[in-house]
């Protein structure tokens, strides 16, 4: 049964939290343009290692890590204003992979363990993942198929993880598996490692690489299994993943409404802009009212992460439900205001439409959590 929540009444933004917004998406439309992510797109990496350097150095891989393990300590309001920059460049990364890796370490690793594995990833050094999506496509803590069997003082996984982000990239990762007594550990698996096999997956978004993992009879040491309560772990890092994607998503609509506004401005019929023309003006306003109302969820899911994260959950599957559907909508009225222009390669809009699709199905769709929420929230009435 989730908590009973309350939208917080502020969201507690300071002048720290505009100074990081704007430093961010000065950065990344200097280091991110649309050309960048065409290329990066065809390159077989994927990103660019260079970038992921820099982005240490800023701090932001090691963001909501704590400041002894070599983070910066900061609250999940800091990476929701973040995360929707790094969606309004589609930047082509395996940040999201790796924060949601550190962030299961945090919450579930021992005060070793999280030594040991924090630092190198706030300091880019080590590129993680958490693979929790099962060969059903299900990514719920209940559905975890993936078997460890104790052996010689330590462990034997086996099992297959799909859609793993950044995975063929990936130094490190993080992966749930069931247990001989029913319960669910997280794993901390370094790679490459005997019988772990990694294969590249083709997906719809090219900016988004994601490969699967057989864990075929892989041997791993007891400090390999997370020291906590790897099912809270996991439930607490699928909480802040929910909320960190709804937040990239908002980025990406904004981006696409204000690439689409632009191109209404400029684009003439008849000898006037075609944003004169209500059938032009009113699709836009809907869209904008979409997006606003999509930031406020994902801001407040963010802020109450930060206040009171056992009343979270309404808020982050609320935020991810409507960003789920706000940045189709946003990415197929692009393209239809675009023109014949818009059903082209060349147009940008194209991009932030298989961001969109990728996204909404990642972690839940609208859907899904509603289902969710009506289930915990009005039970059998």
């Amino acid at each position: 049964m989730m908590a009973r929540h309350e939208v917080p009444a502020d969201f507690g933004f300071t002048p720290e939290h505009e100074l990081l917004r704007d430093s961010a998406r000065r950065f990344l439309e200097a280091r991110c343009p649309a050309s960048e992510v065409r290329r990066l797109g065809e390159d077989p990496l994927g990103h660019d290692p260079k970038l992921w350097r820099d982005m240490a150095e800023l701090g932001w891989l090691g963001l909501v890590l704590p400041e002894e393990h070599g983070g910066a300590g900061l609250g999940h309001l800091h990476l929701a204003l973040l995360l929707e920059e790094m969606g309004r460049v589609l930047l082509p990364s395996p940040f999201f992979g790796c924060l949601l890796a550190g962030i299961a370490i945090r919450e579930g690793g021992s005060e070793a363990q999280r030594a040991r594995w924090l630092p190198a990833l706030a300091s880019g050094e080590t590129l993680a993942t958490l693979a929790f999506c099962e060969p059903t496509a299900s990514w719920e803590p209940d559905a975890v198929e993936a078997r460890a069997e104790p052996a010689d003082g330590g462990f034997v996984l086996r099992g297959r993880k799909t859609h793993v982000e950044g995975a063929a990239s990936a130094a490190l990762v993080v992966a749930p598996f069931r247990e001989p007594d029913g319960g669910v550990a997280l794993f901390a698996v370094e790679l490459p490692a005997a019988n772990a096999r990694v294969e590249r997956e083709i997906g719809v978004d090219a900016t988004r690489r994601a490969a699967r993992i057989d864990f075929e009879g892989v041997r791993v040491g007891a400090g390999a299994r997370l020291a906590g309560d790897g099912l809270g772990a996991l439930r607490a890092t699928l909480l802040r993943g929910w909320a960190a994607l709804a937040a990239e998503m908002v980025g990406g609509a904004d981006a696409v409404l204000e690439m689409t506004r632009r191109y209404a401005i400029v684009r003439k019929q008849f000898d006037r802009p075609i944003g004169s023309f209500q059938a032009v003006k009113y699709p836009l306003v809907d869209t904008l009212v979409g997006v606003e109302l999509a930031r406020t969820h994902a801001l407040a899911a963010a802020a109450a992460l930060d206040r009171s994260p056992e009343t979270a959950e309404p808020l982050a599957r609320m935020a991810k439900a409507l960003a789920s559907e706000v940045y189709p909508a946003a990415v197929r009225r692009g393209v239809q205001l675009h023109g014949g222009f818009g059903f082209t390669i060349d147009c940008d809009v194209q991009l932030y439409f298989k961001r969109a699709l990728a996204s909404r199905g990642a972690l839940g769709d609208g859907v899904h959590h509603r289902r969710h929420l009506a289930e915990n929230l009005f039970g059998d009435a």
